[in-house]
């Protein structure tokens, strides 16, 4: 091993040890010598795991204070690191690799020659890794996202929960930032071929709103504009997913399935896609469909198919997202509740902290049982992203 990188390979363990996993690569080390100078990147392996101010991360490295706060702030302006306000002292911490330093590198959707080296050497790394990726997470048998269906495939018949309606996850909302989609952007910086959605449709809610409109990443907007980016993304289709919880939100995403992360995984690899469903699932009547085809051109897994102008259904794909029910004109689809649905966690700390034991218990004996601390992990965190 080439004891230059070494640094750089240390850090890329460090990304491990996270809710989501990561598989350490030659071509993440590559990345990591990309993002980060030598100095930082040892700055980042040796600081604390759990947020840290400047002068404490200092203290514990013997280094500069106001040097070592500048070199943290720095990361934070290029989506390197997270930063936010504890009882009013300023706090640091590593995001997680994806989703995190991966999206955020590109959220600015800037086209430069440094943006477009990362978005190719992003491509090849996910091509090297995806599929090691996507066992680990199938292992742990959660996701951190979840598919909101949109309000329009929901009949009066359903009793929408608060946290499967996205229009009330954002009237729930205090502030509101508008980025460019990672996954689309990736693909546009990548010469790779693009659909027509629009990439600044990317939603950032309440302590993420305020970390990118901080970082300088995100835009600000009110929450009329939140709302129509959020009807030009169904006028495109696209999927709602959100944080997998029931309080607490980040984000939402609008997703294509042609350059999403996420449901690549499904249209493209033929794996299960890394996202939980919605509570709903689609029902297909055979006998009055006309087989005429609209249901299968606005379906992003393929869920709805066309085989010699002959419609086929896939309940297994469905993500239950709603988007088909409004194109067909003989009603011949509709959601309807899902028999095999779990709720999910009450909060986005419990959340994350189910995906922390979830990860160290996976392929342990400690199967369904809850680690010590998790519920202490989840109040902590709630309390300083909210």
């Amino acid at each position: 091993m080439n004891t230059k990188d070494l640094v750089f390979r240390m850090l890329a363990h460090k990304f491990n040890i996270s809710y989501m996993p990561v598989v350490v690569t030659d071509g993440m080390v590559d990345l990591m010598k990309d993002f980060y100078s030598r100095e930082e990147a040892w700055l980042l392996v040796l600081m604390p795991l759990m947020p840290a101010s400047a002068k404490t991360i200092a203290r514990l490295q013997f280094k500069n204070p106001k040097k070592v706060e500048k070199m943290l702030q720095d990361m934070v302006n290029r989506g390197l690191l997270i930063e936010f306000v504890d009882d009013g002292v300023q706090k640091f911490q590593m995001a997680p690799f994806i989703p995190g330093v991966v999206e955020m590198t590109l959220m600015k959707g800037e086209d430069t020659p440094e943006s477009r080296q990362y978005a190719k050497k992003m491509h090849d790394l996910l091509e090297e890794s995806n599929h090691r990726v996507l066992d680990k997470i199938e292992g742990m048998g959660s996701s951190f996202a979840r598919v909101i269906p949109v309000n329009q495939g929901l009949s009066h018949e359903n009793q929408t929960l608060p946290y499967e309606d996205v229009r009330t996850i954002i009237n729930g909302a205090k502030r509101f930032a508008i980025t460019h989609c990672h996954c689309r952007t990736q693909k546009f910086l990548a010469d790779e071929k693009v659909c027509d959605a629009p990439r600044d449709v990317c939603m950032s809610l309440d302590f993420a709103a305020d970390f990118l409109i901080r970082a300088g990443i995100g835009q600000e907007v009110d929450h009329k504009t939140m709302l129509q980016k959020l009807d030009l993304a169904e006028e495109h289709n696209l999927v709602h997913m959100s944080d997998n919880s029931r309080s607490g939100f980040t984000f939402v995403c609008n997703c294509c399935g042609c350059c999403c992360g996420i449901l690549t995984a499904t249209t493209k690899m033929g794996r299960k896609t890394p996202v939980i469903k919605s509570s709903y699932i689609a029902e297909w009547d055979s006998k009055i469909c006309t087989d005429c085809g609209k249901c299968s051109r606005v379906c992003q897994v393929n869920a709805l198919t066309q085989v010699n102008k002959v419609t086929l259904f896939s309940e297994e794909r469905c993500l239950g997202c709603g988007e088909c029910i409004e194109t067909c004109p003989e009603k011949a689809l509709r959601l309807v509740p899902r028999d095999d649905w779990e709720e999910p966690e009450a909060t986005y700390g419990h959340m994350v902290a189910d995906m922390m034991a979830r990860r160290i218990k996976s392929g342990t004996l400690l199967q369904g049982k809850k680690l010590p601390g998790q519920e202490y992990m989840a109040k902590m965190i709630n309390k300083r992203y909210s």
